[in-house]
């Protein structure tokens, strides 16, 4: 059967609301995540007893590539008319079939994809070739569209009007958000990771970004580039109280007198007598590491030279513990957040969602690195150019970054984009006069279980099935 015929009847017989015909792109998005890994990286070769592999492939990014290729693959299949997809085969059904559960098997561990993925690699490229000509537009015979209800974007996150960010449609890019201690924040930030102090790259692009009308910018003591932001909201002339700073401690141990001594550095950097949201940019060592350093933020705090705190790179259980001891709680949280990896690097294996958490317990989420999940972390998949992204850029005409940026901002949290060119950062900012379907959240959101998900194990946990993964059985 097809795999979604039960939300399918669901949306017929008027028991999920309005929903919306989708034709997902699956042939496609299998073919371009294949050609991401070459075939250089698909074994390693035995070197006087060890294995030696090639410096350009990263073995880590290998697992969740070759699980979107196999969802998608299968997906394409099984999502074929009847009739069509019986002119298969069975051989080549139960090889697919196969191929996915051997890949499922395989897990993430790295060293189980050294030692076991060359015995398969040859075989999934050579059925992704036999079958080319079949899946092929011209040729291909799609069954029946996937029906997806709009009532409920699926990601357990609160429904639109209980979400802690709101965000408008009327293009006003200073749309803020109020954190929990009152402290509003716009909504749209310029972030400087990353971005040079040679050449003024980072005064240049804070400098740009003001005069488009962002009102909000992130940067870190690890960035090295605080000098450069602090010279360019002096020349910009937008008066202080009129921008929300954000800056990061970055590096530290316990010791909460060089900690504070840091911050009056940063301060003296930017040019301004506080800032409005510091945080933790990591969790550090160990809790009585993070306890010292906290109760010194606190202090600031409570002097008014810190209007706000916050944390990065933190998960629900550092959240948790940092909760149960902390005077001054976080009222803001900043992780890499894609649509493969949803709020934390970990998302994958958790069975519970960040951001449920977050909004249980008053926190917003920014979310960084949105179109570039290569940065830190396990993957090859590049959003801007997935088929699966670009057909809903192309149904609402917009562009992938544009689209990956407004999703994010629907789930309920904030974006940091960065950019070192004028354009990008004026097109970035262009999110606040479109919005998202609920049923395109909710493509858009499932992406994350075609990376992580296997046959018979469906990842994350909490992340909505939309794609009836669950529903493919191996029989």
């Amino acid at each position: 059967a097809i795999h979604w015929d039960s939300q399918n009847a669901e949306c017929s017989s008027g028991r999920a609301g309005r929903c919306e015909q989708h034709t997902p792109p699956f042939a496609a998005a299998a073919y371009w995540a294949a050609g991401l890994v070459t075939k250089a990286c698909d074994g390693c070769e035995q070197v006087n007893g060890q294995l030696a592999c090639d410096v350009s492939c990263s073995w880590e990014k290998q697992p969740a590539t070759w699980r979107y290729v196999l969802n998608n693959l299968r997906l394409a299949v099984e999502a074929a008319a009847p009739e069509y997809r019986s002119t298969l085969g069975s051989e080549v059904h139960d090889q697919l079939l196969a191929l996915h559960s051997f890949v499922g098997e395989l897990g993430s561990g790295v060293q189980t994809w050294l030692q076991n993925w060359q015995l398969a690699s040859a075989s999934v490229r050579e059925l992704l070739e036999f079958l080319r000509p079949w899946l092929l537009p011209d040729a291909y015979r799609p069954g029946l569209p996937l029906l997806v209800p709009s009532n409920n974007h699926g990601l357990r996150f609160p429904t639109p009007t209980g979400r802690s960010v709101q965000v408008p449609t009327d293009g006003d890019i200073g749309a803020r958000v109020v954190l929990a201690n009152g402290v509003a924040m716009p909504l749209l930030g310029l972030g400087v990771a990353g971005l040079s102090t040679d050449d003024a790259v980072a005064y240049q692009s804070v400098r740009w970004a003001l005069e488009i009308g962002y009102r909000h910018i992130d940067t870190a003591e690890g960035y090295g580039n605080e000098r450069e932001v602090g010279r360019a909201l002096r020349d910009s002339g937008v008066p202080r109280q009129e921008i929300f700073l954000v800056t990061k401690l970055s590096q530290f141990t316990g010791d909460a007198a060089a900690a504070r001594r840091t911050f009056e550095t940063q301060l003296r950097y930017l040019q301004v007598e506080y800032v409005d949201l510091y945080m933790l940019h990591h969790p550090g060592k160990d809790v009585t590491e993070r306890m010292a350093i906290w109760r010194e933020l606190e202090a600031l705090h409570n002097e008014g030279r810190i209007r706000a705190l916050g944390v990065s790179n933190f998960g629900i259980d550092l959240l948790e513990e940092l909760f149960s001891w902390a005077t001054v709680k976080p009222v803001y949280v900043q992780n890499k957040f894609t649509i493969y990896q949803p709020g934390d690097v970990n998302e994958a294996l958790k069975e519970d969602s960040l951001m449920e958490w977050l909004t249980a317990h008053r926190v917003v989420m920014t979310g960084f690195s949105v179109i570039n999940p290569t940065h830190w972390s396990g993957y090859y998949l590049e959003p801007l150019s997935d088929p699966h992204v670009t057909a809903i850029a192309g149904r609402v005409g917009r562009s992938p970054s544009q689209v990956l940026h407004r999703w994010l901002l629907q789930l309920g949290a904030a974006v940091i984009p960065r950019s070192t060119k004028r354009e990008r950062i004026l097109e970035n900012a262009q999110v606040f006069d479109f919005a998202l379907s609920e049923a395109e959240m909710r493509v858009l959101s499932g992406l994350a279980s075609l990376a992580a998900s296997s046959p018979g194990r469906r990842s994350p946990a909490w992340c909505e099935d939309v794609y009836g993964l669950a529903r493919l059985t191996l029989d």
